[in-house]
């Protein structure tokens, strides 16, 4: 066998074969729905089986909350998670008993912390592009 030959081996079996993630980049089993690493669907059965597309759903969500970049999707995120928080402000308001008030109060805490962060990556990303 020659000493000229580079390192690595083509042989197939030798190599693992990845499946990498159209957000991040991620090396991921090439049977993987989703990705380790970021959440992003990387199947078309993440996208469309039952169970699996509340994953699919939640990508976007984060997704918006982390990279923002038009105003129509701080319009969105507001329309959405500001009727949750007031839902959890009436919660709040109209509580009988200890699990309406904890309730109330973990959707607003969760709306406003969603909201808070949408909206100053808004903010940020704008200032930066602008």
């Amino acid at each position: 066998m020659p000493d000229d030959l580079p390192p690595f081996s083509s042989n197939e079996s030798d190599a693992e074969e990845r499946q990498l993630c159209v957000r991040c980049l991620a090396p991921n089993q090439p049977s993987a729905h989703f990705c380790l690493d970021c959440g992003c669907p990387l199947s078309s059965y993440a996208a469309t089986a039952p169970f699996e597309s509340l994953f699919a759903e939640g990508h976007l969500y984060r997704q918006a909350v982390e990279c923002p970049y038009r105003p129509i999707i701080l319009i969105g995120m507001w329309l959405i998670f500001g009727c949750a928080g007031l839902a959890g402000l009436r919660f709040i308001a109209n509580g009988e008993d200890a699990a309406s008030l904890f309730g109330g109060g973990v959707v607003l805490l969760f709306s406003g912390i969603i909201l808070t962060k949408t909206t100053r990556r808004f903010l940020q990303l704008r200032h930066h592009h602008g």
